[in-house]
Order: C-alpha cells, then sequence, then structure tokens
C-alpha cells in the first residue's frame, strides 16, 4: 500500500469519526456558537497554484485574410504544456528571528515572546503556504502549427498547406502581477527559428496545373520543387537563405521549346530575438487547476503588418498539477461543513479535549509532511481549526479556571495555532489581543500597514 493510500484511508476512517463524535452529547460542554466566532480572525489564505509538476494543453486558432480578395488562411497552434513550480518549504523557518529555544523547556508568561516564536522560544509552526513570494516557474510547451490556405475565383483554385515537422519547444516563464506575488501569465519565450514546417501547394487554371512541396524554418530558410503540367511542363526550384530568395526555372512548352532561366530577390530578414512568442492568462485558478485565454502580440502584428485582417477562432489553455486529489478537497470540505465541536467556560476540561479532537482531525488531513498543494486544498479545513481555536480560547478566557497554570498553556497553545495561519491577522484578532494582555499583561501591537 503506498504512502498516498495509507493517508487517504486515514483521512476516511477521521472523518466518520468526526460524524459520529460531533452527534454524541458532551455532558456539560455546550457546543460553540458560529456567531461567537469573531470573523476578523480568520486570514485570506492563498489560493494560488501550488508547487508541483503541471501538465496541460494550449490552442490558439485564427484566421487570416487579405482585403478584397477570396484568399482566406486558417492557422492552428497546438500545444503541450509542462510546468514545474517550485517552493523552499524550509525558507519561512530559516527567515525566522526566534532564539530557538528548547522543545519542552519550562514556559516564562513574565513577557510576550517575539513575533512568530513560542514561550519556549522555539518558531511557530507554520501552518498554511507561504505566499510572501511567487514560486520559480520553469518548464518547456511544445507547440505545433498547421495551415491551410484556400483561394478560388473563375478559372484559378489554388490551396496551400503546412504543418511543424516537429514541435518548437517554447520556454515556459513567469509573468507576475504589479505586486511580485502572484502569477498573472504564463510567457512562452522563443525564436522563430524553432519552427521548422513541411509545406505543399496546388494550383489549377484553364492553361494547365502546378503542384509543389517544399520545407521553411522559421529562421529564413526555405526550399521548394514545384512541378508544371499543361501548356508547359517543368519544375520550378526556389531556395532561400541570408535574406535572398533564388529560383530557377526548366519548362517546355507544347511545340517543344526548352525556357530555362534563374532569378533572385531579397526578401525581408526575420528578427530572431529571444522573445515572448505567446502568452498564457490566467483567468481562473485553484489550487490544482488553471485556466485562461492565449495572447500572441507577435502573430498579431506580422498580420496587421502585411496588410491583412486577423479573426481569431479558438484561444484557450488549461494545466492540471499532476498532485491533484479530488478526493483530499472533498474531504476537506466536507470536515469544515461539520458543526465544531462543544466548548464551554464552565468546563475547561472538556473544551481543551475537544479541541485536542478537532486538531487530531485537521491533523489528519495534513499529514506529518503536506506539500504545498495540500496545505492549499485544506484551505476549508484551515478555517475551521482557526475557528475552533478562537472558540476555545474564547471560553477558557471567560472560565473561572483561567488563572491555572495548565489552563494558561492551553491558551498558549490556541494562539500559537492561530499564528501560525498569520502574524498580521493574529495580531488583530480580538480574542488573541484580549489573550495577550491576560497572559503578559501588555497590549499586542499590530504590525505597521
Amino acid at each position: 500500500m503506498t504512502t498516498k493510500s495509507r493517508f487517504g484511508l486515514l483521512r476516511s476512517v477521521v472523518l466518520v469519526a468526526l460524524g459520529a463524535v460531533g452527534t454524541a452529547p458532551m455532558g456539560a460542554t455546550c457546543a460553540a456558537a458560529e456567531s461567537d466566532v469573531d470573523w476578523n480572525c480568520i486570514p485570506k489564505l492563498s489560493d494560488e497554484p501550488a508547487a508541483g509538476a503541471w501538465k496541460g494543453d494550449v490552442v490558439f486558432d485564427y484566421t487570416m485574410s487579405v482585403p478584397d480578395s477570396p484568399a482566406v488562411f486558417s492557422i492552428d497552434f497546438h500545444g503541450g504544456i509542462g510546468l514545474e513550480l517550485k517552493r523552499d518549504p524550509d525558507e519561512r523557518l530559516r527567515r525566522s528571528s526566534c532564539p530557538r529555544g528548547t522543545v519542552g523547556a519550562a514556559p516564562s508568561f513574565t513577557a510576550p515572546p517575539r513575533a512568530g516564536c513560542n514561550i519556549d522560544d522555539t518558531p511557530v509552526q507554520p501552518l498554511t503556504r507561504d505566499d510572501e513570494k511567487l514560486p520559480e516557474l520553469t518548464g518547456t510547451t511544445a507547440v505545433t502549427m498547421q495551415m491551410h490556405m484556400g483561394f478560388a475565383e473563375e478559372g484559378f483554385e489554388l490551396t496551400q498547406n503546412a504543418a511543424s515537422q516537429r514541435a518548437a519547444n517554447l520556454s515556459d516563464t513567469a509573468e507576475p502581477d504589479r505586486e511580485g506575488k502572484r502569477l498573472e501569465a504564463v510567457l512562452l519565450v522563443g525564436t522563430p527559428s524553432q519552427f521548422q514546417f513541411g509545406a505543399n501547394a496546388t494550383a489549377r487554371d484553364e492553361s494547365g496545373s502546378m503542384t509543389g512541396e517544399g520545407e521553411l524554418n522559421g529562421g529564413g530558410t526555405a526550399s521548394a520543387r514545384g512541378t508544371v503540367q499543361g501548356d508547359v511542363s517543368g519544375t520550378i526550384d526556389s531556395n532561400m537563405a541570408d535574406g535572398q530568395i533564388h529560383s530557377h526555372v526548366d519548362v517546355t512548352d507544347r511545340t517543344g521549346q526548352r525556357t530555362t532561366g534563374d532569378s533572385s530577390a531579397a526578401v525581408p530578414g526575420i528578427n530572431q530575438q529571444r522573445r515572448t512568442l505567446f502568452r498564457l492568462v490566467i483567468e481562473q485558478r485553484t489550487c490544482g487547476e488553471i485556466k485562461g485565454r492565449v495572447e500572441s502580440r507577435e502573430l498579431l502584428d506580422q498580420v496587421q503588418s502585411g496588410g491583412m485582417v486577423f479573426a481569431p477562432v479558438r484561444s484557450g489553455w488549461q494545466a492540471t498539477l499532476d498532485e491533484r486529489d479530488a478526493a483530499l478537497e472533498d474531504a476537506a470540505k466536507r470536515y469544515a461543513d461539520q458543526p465544531l465541536l462543544g466548548v464551554s467556560p464552565r468546563d475547561p476540561d472538556g473544551t481543551w479535549a475537544n479541541w485536542q479532537r478537532e486538531w487530531e482531525f485537521y491533523s489528519a488531513l495534513r499529514g506529518p509532511n503536506p506539500s504545498d498543494y495540500v496545505l492549499c486544498a485544506l484551505k476549508p479545513a484551515h478555517e475551521k481549526i482557526i475557528r475552533a481555536s478562537m472558540a476555545a480560547l474564547r471560553a477558557l478566557l471567560d472560565g473561572p479556571a483561567r488563572g491555572d497554570a495548565a489552563v494558561k498553556l492551553h491558551m498558549w497553545r490556541l494562539m500559537s495555532v492561530i499564528e501560525g495561519f498569520g502574524r498580521a491577522t493574529y495580531s488583530e484578532c480580538p480574542v488573541v489581543r484580549e489573550a495577550t494582555e491576560f497572559l503578559f499583561g501588555v497590549k499586542l501591537v499590530p504590525p505597521p500597514r
């Protein structure tokens, strides 16, 4: 049995147990009222795409047409995207300024610990994601292209087709928002030379027909051969390189007269600077799935600079995290939907016991070493354990035994859990501020905004 399946079984057992405990009578301990919970104490938890390996697909289809002409080009870009988002799970602990005390050391309530530290000078356990900065983004997207052009008018028909001979592997790069904390888009970066195509064409009119095949490189090189049949028969060869196109014609008419000739002409160069070719804009995001539209200023500029009309047909992309676990996401929601276990100022022992049960249920969902995805997917469970901790802290503060040493330790444990979800919200939470003044005799000062 794999580690993942063991945790899945454990989570299922815990949720069944939760249903039983949540409906069992608890003696003198009364249920925690949702109205007692100050929602200002619950931080806004990040739903940014989680760290890990992502896979998906990209579609960017459009047409371009020539004004006052029946010629219409249909062009389809498709791609298979691979992303890797990386976070350093230990970075927050390395940023900690705690004196690194000894776990289990005798606590002291003579002065409040510094921000992010427990009363034994050990760092507060981070319980949610580190959203101080964007994760590192790497990966490639393999893009292919297909093109079809059809042109017909009285007495003349022309069709052209082109397709990638192999995928162009473009580099994935992150585009953050202005604050640098949210992923705005994924940029596909590369050069035109990465695209290589095979092409064919057929033309017919009253004098005969022409078929041709060729190869084209986005770097500005190409070769093609056409075969002519009809009033004249023969071949036309063309090669393009270094900003020049050279052609050779060798045909014979119906009388047997042979004609050969060579010509050359300059062609515009292609900018080979490495740059953004496609922009994958994120419009929908969850912990394990991202979706959005595709933009390409590169292609739009090329079409419009050629005097043609650009018309989008399909534009979209999506990617899913390999680690995504729909069962875990559902389990987190089911746990969050269960009522809080009872707390009462008259029963500090029962209050503490019930909070410990809540913590056991929550911890089983987290697992011993939760990934960035798990911490993201457990957002509903995070919010519930914060509510449970605030309700228990409120009950202990209002009880007659709040001066007992054991109750004080319980209060600090609850405060430490709340702080584990973020210092800013913690320092502005009314019940935490009241508990700080009671335990340490000082007011909790919120951090500067």
